[in-house]
């Protein structure tokens, strides 16, 4: 009987090291070679043959035969992978203000995972999937407002790797000012626009900023003196957007947002959103934001269903009043009128939040909806059990 050789303990190296660089960076084959001391084209292909043998190796594929495909044969073909359950569900589920999810995109993104890496991996392959779709959505639009944090700074990494090219002109609008105790960074609604205008619209004058305006006013000055409020709205790119008889937001046709959790409600500013919203002798805990709020989309605070105390509802309320940027009203305008003028309206892209999706679907402030798979059957269970 043949006797199977097991590499040696340099082999296996060399095995190992092509299989991580291939894996987790997508080098060529040419520069893992490089990389690895000179090693050529034909043996870093050998290595990387050994490595899917033993599993080392998750092959992904990617088609690009589309312009073959017939539309009647592309149509047939998406409704094989499309979500039956929740499309169901959507087309006989009536929102609050009559608004509907209009379009569903799925995208793959691999199993839940505990570690910062495999999150950050799970978002750029949402942000991929989504940028196809964004890019279509692009060409419908002709002022298109910007959120912030890493879901949408992703879709914006995509957008960049494969430009769509635009028809028309667009402006793009942040719609959320900046956190005071984090210094600025490329998650934030300014840095998303200003990466978009110099992406798509290079040659256009540049767009409107909030650097500077702080995102959120605390509520001990809030009750204290209202003139803070009417100092922030003095800066000329906040009036630009939301001031004024002819503000932006009133012509926005599209925003794309993410949403936050209930146990963490805006994201990167969490934390100052706790922090802003405590006053002497009432600190605002983590435990009792996420008994106020089912989570936030786009920094809007969306309050549980199940609240019943006024005083709650008020708390709320309250703390929606400390947030500088896009309005809800603002998000319920843009969604109703998109279907009416034929725009993109509201784009929601989200990984591992169904219980958020669920209730901003439910509430009509949804008319795209880009998602992860993991994430559908139990979005599709929450609105049917309505909970």
């Amino acid at each position: 009987m043949k006797r199977t050789r097991r590499p040696s303990k340099s082999v296996e190296r060399d095995i190992l090291s092509a299989a991580f660089l291939r894996g987790e960076f997508q080098l060529s084959q040419t520069k893992i070679g490089a990389l690895l001391g000179g090693l050529s084209q034909s043996r870093v292909s050998r290595l990387l043959k050994l490595a899917e043998a033993r599993r080392l190796l998750d092959v992904r594929y990617r088609f690009l035969g589309a312009d073959e495909l017939s539309p009647e044969h592309l149509a047939d073909l998406q409704a094989l992978v499309e979500p039956k359950e929740l499309l169901d569900i959507l087309r006989r589920f009536d929102s609050k203000n009559g608004v509907r999810v209009r379009e569903v995109r799925v995208v793959d993104t691999g199993g839940p995972g505990e570690t910062p890496r495999t999150t950050d991996l799970r978002l750029a392959r949402l942000g991929r999937g989504a940028a196809t779709r964004v890019g279509e959505l692009l060409q419908r639009s002709s002022i298109f407002a910007v959120t912030w944090g890493q879901t949408v700074s992703h879709v914006v990494d995509a957008l960049a790797a494969a430009p769509p090219r635009l028809d028309r002109p667009v402006t793009f609008v942040p719609v959320c000012a900046e956190p005071l105790d984090r210094s600025s960074n490329k998650e934030t609604s300014s840095h998303l626009v200003q990466r978009l205008h110099r992406l798509l619209q290079p040659d256009a004058p540049p767009p409107p900023s909030l650097t500077g305006v702080p995102a959120l006013i605390p509520l001990k000055f809030l009750i204290r003196d209202h003139s803070i409020r009417q100092f922030i709205e003095e800066a000329a790119s906040y009036r630009e957007i939301f001031g004024g008889a002819d503000p932006l937001i009133k012509r926005v046709d599209t925003l794309i947002t993410s949403v936050g959790p209930a146990d963490r409600p805006m994201g990167f500013i969490h934390d100052e959103l706790l922090k802003a919203g405590s006053i002497e002798g009432k600190p605002l805990t983590a435990t009792k934001l996420a008994s106020l709020v089912a989570g936030d989309i786009g920094g809007i605070l969306i309050p549980r269903r199940t609240l019943k105390d006024e005083k709650d509802k008020t708390a709320v309320e309250a703390l929606n009043e400390m947030w500088t940027g896009v309005k809800r009203k603002h998000l319920e305008r843009i969604a109703r009128d998109a279907d009416r003028n034929n725009r993109p309206g509201v784009i929601v892209v989200s990984l591992d939040r169904p219980e958020i999706v669920a209730e901003v679907i439910r509430q009509g402030l949804v008319n795209e909806l880009i998602i992860d798979r993991a994430t559908t059957g139990k979005v599709a269970q929450l609105l049917e059990e309505g909970t």
